[in-house]
C-alpha cells in the first residue's frame, strides 16, 4: 500500500499488486520524512494499542534529530498523536 493524493487504484507490477490509496493533503504533508512513518505507525496501531512500551521503543530509536522533526511536523498529526510526540520528544505539557 502506497499513500497517494492521486485517485485510489490498484497497479501490477510482475507477479506483485500495489496498492495506491488516496489519502488527504494533511496525511502527505510529512510524506518522505520520519515524522510520516511514525505517524502513520501510530494510526495504524490505534489509540487503544499505543502503550508505554510503545513510547519507549521510539525514545530508543528516535535521535534528537528525528525527534526535532517530529515536533515540526506535529500539526500534521491528529490529537491522540501529538501528545504521544510530546512524550516521545520529552516536551511533555502540563
Amino acid at each position: 500500500v502506497f499513500l497517494t493524493d492521486g485517485p485510489t487504484r490498484k497497479l501490477q507490477a510482475g507477479n506483485r499488486q500495489i496498492l495506491l490509496k488516496r489519502t488527504t493533503p494533511r496525511n502527505m504533508g510529512t510524506a518522505g520524512r520520519i515524522s510520516g512513518t511514525v505517524i502513520q505507525a501510530l494510526r495504524w496501531l490505534g489509540q487503544q494499542h499505543v502503550d508505554d512500551q510503545v513510547t519507549s521503543i521510539l525514545k530508543k530509536r528516535l535521535d534528537a534529530k528525528d525527534k526535532a522533526q517530529l515536533l515540526k511536523d506535529i500539526r500534521y498529526a491528529p490529537i491522540w498523536i501529538a501528545q504521544i510526540i510530546r512524550t516521545v520528544a520529552g516536551k511533555e505539557q502540563i
